[in-house]
């Protein structure tokens, strides 16, 4: 192995264990996303629900779409960013092709205008809770949910 591996492997052996903060953090954010998923089924039967992904320690999202959506395989996904720990509000394609044909269609709206290639993962994205202030996870959760589906109303008519 080379050295630099070695070296980060132990720095991994050092914080991460099962009662060190970033374990318990960890978790404790997984918790909330999957809370958040489950509260927005309470919170609007317009969508289905996708599954938790939990990611690499980069984004943790779950996907919500409706049938006219799905055939247009298109999905929300409402993302904990961890590395700038924020929460986003992504337009999603099922695959490469579709997202290349998506991005074209709306790489010059207002969420994109910034952007000068398209993303990597998404084909819109915007941010809807940039500061989260987990000390009410009740108020936070009805406040992304909130903020997630009026923007997805406001990008809705965009998607076809």
């Amino acid at each position: 192995m080379e050295k630099k591996l070695l070296d980060d492997i132990e720095v991994y052996r050092k914080f991460v264990f099962s009662e060190s903060a970033i374990c318990t953090t960890y978790e404790t954010l997984m918790r909330f996303v999957s809370r958040l998923r489950s509260d927005l089924l309470k919170k609007t039967n317009q969508y289905r629900v996708g599954y938790l992904s939990p990611g690499y320690m980069d984004y943790t999202y779950f996907s919500f779409y409706d049938t006219h959506l799905r055939s247009k395989q298109l999905r929300f996904g409402i993302v904990l960013n961890h590395h700038q720990l924020q929460f986003e509000l992504w337009v999603m394609a099922q695959n490469a092709e579709q997202q290349q044909i998506y991005w074209e269609k709306l790489k010059d709206l207002e969420w994109n205008q910034e952007k000068e290639a398209m993303p990597r993962y998404t084909v819109l994205d915007t941010v809807i809770e940039a500061t989260p202030d987990f000390s009410d996870l009740d108020q936070l959760s009805d406040t992304i949910l909130t903020k997630a589906l009026a923007e997805a109303k406001r990008i809705y008519p965009f998607l076809g």
